[in-house]
């Protein structure tokens, strides 16, 4: 008997390990993944109309509707919020809206759908009618599922809050472009009142404040500088100064040396007068009397000495 492939120890660690990382990443996929992609699309809701038709019918029409009501997950206040209405028609033959007769590509389908509008603010509802039209690219024949055109409206809310829209009666008609825009059938359309799927569908946007910086300063455990436009009071003193017109300024005297206000004192000595210079004259001459007597005095002392 040949001998079986046995890992070792050392080889087997790696394995394990890669096989726990790829359990860990497809764990991941299933749990977080599919989630998110359910978030990308609001799920659509069977509602069941009743229709009434203009020309009208032996069994007038009583679609089974896929409603697909959709719009943003939040906005904030003066902010528009588009919404987004599109149906689709059931499987089940006997409930849906079939065209009585063929329908050429010169023709179009128009959808005029109301939207109740509950919020942001509280106790205030408003109806919002929006149409759109539908232009088949081939034309449909008779006894063929209506194509229904998708609704956008707009709403634009002012406070914060909750939103609700909610899908409720419409109108469809075929327009004929051979009677001139008019022409073709007619159907006014409510929700039911009796059986299972009588609940409109609906979208829920929540409003909130947009963060902003805020006009005052918020305060802050360390100081900061901040630019005041009035000054802060302090203790001034004020000094009054009498001006004469016209005065002709006193004539200084000559050699006078006037120190500026607030400036260091130099002394009087700039403002000696007449009796001053005499008496430096007069020390200045018996300076020299007594330098000219020293001179004489020594060359005798040399003469006498030879």
């Amino acid at each position: 008997m040949g001998d079986k492939p046995v890992l070792r120890s050392g080889a087997r660690g790696p394995v394990v390990r890669k096989a726990a990382l790829a359990g860990a990443v497809g764990a991941g996929i299933i749990f977080f993944g599919l989630p998110a992609l359910g978030a990308l699309a609001p799920a659509p809701k069977t509602v069941s109309y009743v229709c009434v038709p203009t020309p009208s019918m032996e069994v007038p029409p009583s679609p089974d509707l896929s409603v697909t009501l959709g719009g943003p997950a939040s906005a904030t206040p003066s902010q528009a919020v588009t919404l987004s209405w599109s149906n689709s028609q059931s499987n089940d033959t006997n409930k849906q809206i079939k065209a009585v007769a063929e329908i050429p590509t010169t023709d179009r389908i128009v959808m005029i759908g109301e939207l109740v509008i509950t919020g942001p603010a509280a106790n205030v509802t408003a109806t919002v009618t929006a149409t759109s039209t539908y232009t088949p690219p081939t034309k449909i024949v008779a006894g063929a599922p209506l194509p229904f055109p998708t609704i956008s409206a707009t709403v634009t809310p002012t406070v914060a809050g909750t939103l609700v829209a909610k899908a409720e009666k419409f109108t469809l008609q075929v327009v004929s472009a051979a009677a001139g825009g008019g022409g073709g059938v007619m159907y006014i359309c409510t929700i039911g009142t009796a059986g299972a799927n009588i609940a409109p569908a609906e979208a829920s946007v929540t409003v909130t404040p947009a963060a902003s910086s805020s006009s005052s300063p918020s305060p802050s455990p360390s100081p900061s500088a901040t630019p005041s436009a009035t000054p802060t009071p302090r203790h001034t003193k004020t000094v009054y100064e009498t001006v004469t017109l016209g005065a002709s300024p006193k004539p200084k005297k000559k050699g006078q040396v006037n120190t500026p206000d607030g400036g260091v004192s130099t002394g009087g000595g700039g403002e000696a007068g007449p009796d001053a210079r005499v008496l430096i004259l007069t020390g200045a001459g018996l300076m020299l009397a007594a330098a000219a007597g020293g001179l004489v005095l020594r060359t005798r002392r040399r003469a006498v000495r030879q």
